[in-house]
């Protein structure tokens, strides 16, 4: 199971919706961490300001992609309770961490 440092910082999201946003990321970061076994460490960054979301992450120190995912905050609200949603955002970040990894 890979060591995962989440940060997240807030504007807009209601305090109940940011717990599952936090959840749902560090799950999804845990899940591809343990399904593709490409990194042990993540060092990850989650913002959001009037609605818009930027996460970045550090795989095993290694940073190879120079910009930011931008994610969506609807589709971030819905995959805390709708699996189809949480597989839609497991791809987008699967996709990115190989960019990361230098491997896309």
């Amino acid at each position: 199971m890979p060591e995962i440092r989440l940060m997240t910082a807030f504007g807009s999201v209601p305090a109940g919706s940011q717990d599952g946003i936090r959840r749902v990321l560090h799950d999804a970061i845990e899940q591809i961490g343990q399904e593709e076994g490409s990194f042990k460490t993540a060092k990850a960054v989650f913002t959001e300001s009037d609605e818009q979301c930027v996460f970045t992450v550090e795989l095993d120190g290694i940073r190879k992609e120079p910009n930011p995912l931008l994610l969506d905050l609807e589709m971030l609200e819905d995959a805390v309770t709708d699996s189809g949603q949480l597989s839609l955002l497991k791809e987008e970040l699967r996709s990115y961490f190989r960019k990361v990894l230098g491997k896309a």
